[in-house]
C-alpha cells in the first residue's frame, strides 16, 4: 500500500512533463519557433540517395550557443530562416500543419551560398522519452524524429497541400512534376 501512495506522485510528475512538453499551434516549443538548425541536422546529401544519417534530435536540450536565437529570423509569410552571420549558407522552413496521425508537415530550403535553392517535404513526429545528465541525473527529453523526406528539387515551384482528415499530402504540379503527387501515410 505504502508503494502505490509514492509511485503515484512520481507518475503525476512525469505525466506533467509530458504535457509543459507539448508543440505548441505554429511548430513552436516554449513560447519560440523551433530552431531550424534542428531541422537541418537531418539534411543528408543528395548524392547519398536522401536517407538521413541523424533521426532524431532532442529539441529540449537545444539552447545555449549551437542553437542560438540571434541567427533565426521570423518571416512576414511564416518562413523561419538560420543563416550565420557573414555566411552565404542558409537554411528555412515553413510549418505548414499537422495530419491527423501526428505527423507535422514542413517545407524546407537550403542553400550552400550558390545560386541553388535546394527544398524538401519533411515528415516529423515528436516522442518523450527519459535522457540522463553528465551528472547522472534523469531529464525528460522531447525528441524531433524524421519520418520522411520527400525532394523537392532546386527552388521548386508547386504547391503544397495538407489533407489533415485524409492523412494525405498533395504535391502539385512544378517544373519538376507533370501531375500531382499523392502522399498517403
Amino acid at each position: 500500500m505504502v508503494k502505490k501512495i509514492i509511485y503515484f506522485p512520481i507518475l503525476f510528475f512525469c505525466f506533467s512533463l509530458n504535457v509543459s512538453a507539448e508543440i505548441e499551434p505554429g511548430f513552436m516549443y516554449q513560447g519560440k519557433p523551433i530552431h531550424p538548425g534542428l531541422l537541418q541536422e537531418f539534411e543528408s546529401w543528395y548524392s547519398d540517395g536522401g536517407l538521413p544519417t541523424t533521426i532524431s534530435v532532442d529539441i529540449s536540450a537545444s539552447h545555449g550557443n549551437e542553437y542560438n536565437d540571434s541567427d533565426v529570423t521570423v518571416e512576414d509569410n511564416g518562413y523561419v530562416v538560420y543563416q550565420e552571420d557573414d555566411s552565404p549558407e542558409y537554411f528555412y522552413y515553413k510549418w505548414l500543419g499537422k495530419l491527423n496521425n501526428g505527423l507535422h508537415v514542413l517545407i524546407t530550403g537550403s542553400s550552400g551560398g550558390g545560386s541553388g535553392v535546394f527544398k524538401n517535404v519533411y515528415f516529423v513526429r515528436f516522442d518523450t522519452d527519459t535522457g540522463y545528465t553528465p551528472e547522472g541525473e534523469k531529464y525528460s527529453r522531447r525528441l524531433m524524429t524524421i519520418v520522411r523526406i520527400c525532394p523537392l528539387g532546386d527552388r521548386d515551384d508547386g504547391d503544397v497541400t495538407l489533407l489533415p482528415e485524409e492523412n494525405k499530402v498533395i504535391l502539385g504540379k512544378s517544373k519538376y512534376r507533370s501531375e500531382a503527387v499523392i502522399l498517403k501515410f
